[in-house]
């Protein structure tokens, strides 16, 4: 090869390297200019550490959460229920009674089947990965089943949409660090979702970058998963008889996406990270904030986004989601959840 020709490429490599560089810091925000914002009256709720995923029940109101100290790796977690009707607040213990061992919580789903209302929950162990299946009964929950599979590589979060159907989203093809580390700084597609249909697992979207929340639309014909690593929102439409997931769309989000919750407009509410760098470490320590934001995505129109909340990270850090939820006003209202801290934000709109 001539030195010519050795030059040129090397050129070509520096300048590929530096976008591939800038690309990365540009979705992990570190050029983003940061204003605080809300549109609401907010109240710091004092929880269990890590209410990393919040759901709602409409009916009830009462909202369900998935606890654990995810700064300690050999911790155990719970779920915990809140009355958001109740004048005062008071965050019930719904698992300690039943001694699941190393139960973990992580991704959790709701889902009202013939009256039959169901809670599905992602759960790690020190060699496996398991989702665990409750039904609600009153003020308590009764433990069914779990399910486990070597398709859960690395499960983050989870839908419902049968009484024994479910996908899960793997942010990770292997819970290996170093790969781990390699595919995130690589932003390498290496996560997929895995639909469960009542007997078996099998892969039914793959080549995604940190998938991580999903959530079905109102009208139930379109699956949504936000990519964290690539600061996008892929949408999918079930395939009817196999559920293999058909790509549809992919659109660009101001922040970096973790859970997706759905309104009752049928608009998506999701709990971002606006800097990905600062919850790294965040990670470390509670005493390195991490900005967080909420945004609203019109389910008509997917590129109209509007930041209905955005902190620097003194009130909550590392935000992961945001749970809609209606009083006697009607008013739309937000339990912000966060991945490490003992505590959650009560958005109110008076």
């Amino acid at each position: 090869m001539k030195k010519s020709q050795k030059f040129l490429l090397t050129i070509l490599a520096i300048i590929f390297l530096g976008y591939f560089i800038f690309q990365t810091l540009s979705k992990a925000g570190v050029f983003l200019s940061l204003e605080p914002y809300s549109e609401f009256q907010e109240n710091i709720i004092k929880t269990s550490p890590g209410v990393e995923d919040i759901t709602v029940d409409s009916e009830t109101n009462i909202a369900y959460l998935s606890s654990c100290e995810r700064r300690i790796p050999n911790a155990t977690g719970g779920l915990f229920s809140i009355n958001l009707q109740d004048s005062i607040w008071i965050q019930k213990d719904l698992t300690s009674h039943l001694n699941l061992k190393e139960f973990r919580p992580h991704g959790i789903s709701f889902l009202n089947i013939n009256g039959k209302k169901l809670l599905f929950v992602i759960s790690h162990t020190e060699t496996k990965q398991d989702v665990f299946r409750f039904e609600i009964s009153g003020d308590s929950l009764l433990y069914l089943n779990k399910y486990a599979s070597t398709d859960f590589t690395s499960p983050n979060d989870i839908l419902a949409i049968g009484e024994n159907q479910f996908f899960v989203t793997n942010d990770h093809d292997s819970r290996i660090k170093w790969k781990v580390m390699m595919n995130d700084f690589l932003r390498i597609p290496s996560g997929n979702v895995v639909f469960y249909d009542g007997e078996k697992t099998k892969i039914v979207s793959q080549k995604l970058t940190y998938p991580n929340g999903i959530a079905l639309s109102k009208e139930g014909k379109k699956i949504y998963v936000a990519s964290t690593l690539d600061k996008t929102i892929e949408v999918f439409e079930p395939q009817a008889q196999s559920h293999y997931l058909k790509s549809v769309e992919s659109f660009s989000t101001k922040y970096s996406p973790d859970n997706i919750e759905i309104n009752r407009n049928g608009d998506l509410i999701v709990g971002c990270h606006p800097k990905l760098f600062a919850f790294m470490s965040h990670r470390k320590s509670d005493k390195n904030l991490s900005p967080s934001a909420v945004i609203e995505i019109d389910h008509e129109n997917l590129k109209s986004q509007k930041t209905l909340y955005l902190n620097l990270g003194e009130n909550i850090s590392g935000s992961s989601v945001a749970a809609p939820y209606y009083l006697q006003n009607q008013k739309q209202n937000l339990l912000v959840g966060c991945v490490f801290d003992g505590k959650i934000l009560d958005l109110k709109n008076n």
